[in-house]
């Protein structure tokens, strides 16, 4: 799996509602975005599920873009699941903060950690890793904060959260994780 390929095609469809959002502070068409992803994502899943031929021809036709676990939704899946409830639930400021960080955090979190990670916190994590997705997240959330008037604070507490579910073993995929619970914490900061 080539790891720059599957954070860029993140980068581009993940990034693609927040920004939309951003832009017209209306949650429709974000929400409608993700809804359009996260169907055919759904239906990926049915048919990789029922068919596994399909997905062995479709993982052969995009290499290094899908990343799979066998009885698991892909991380696609649950990246996008996070963003519909983010639009859906979140205020505003907080719904494009929490998709953005996702988004970036992740893949600088995968790029950095890749290439320079030597201290491992967890198989596959590393200080430098969670680092690169702190320093991307933090310049995202200084942005954000003079952007929507909101406290860096409350921003900050989602990145630090975010970045810590993203180096947990925990047994729920990390794309759900960090694409929910920061949310939940800076919307209980926020309002």
């Amino acid at each position: 799996m080539i790891l720059w390929k599957r954070k860029l095609y993140r980068i581009l469809m993940g990034g693609i509602a927040p920004v939309v959002y951003l832009l017209t502070s209306d949650p429709l068409a974000p929400a409608c975005i993700c809804a359009f992803f996260l169907f055919w994502l759904l239906l990926m899943e049915f048919e990789r599920y029922l068919h596994p031929g399909f997905w062995a021809w479709l993982l052969k036709h995009s290499p290094g873009i899908f990343k799979t676990r066998p009885g698991v939704l892909t991380g696609d899946t649950n990246f996008m699941i996070a963003s519909f409830l983010s639009i859906l639930y979140f205020p505003y400021p907080v719904a494009v903060s929490n998709l953005l960080f996702l988004t970036f955090g992740d893949a600088a979190s995968a790029m950095v950690g890749s290439k320079y990670g030597r201290f491992h916190i967890f198989p596959g994590k590393s200080v430098e890793g969670m680092m690169g997705g702190i320093i991307i997240n933090t310049m995202i959330a200084l942005i954000l904060a003079f952007y929507f008037s909101i406290s860096f604070e409350i921003l900050f507490i989602g990145v630090l959260v975010g970045s810590i579910l993203e180096v947990l073993p925990l047994k729920v995929d990390d794309n759900l994780t960090v694409g929910i619970i920061p949310g939940i914490l800076m919307t209980v900061f926020y309002l």
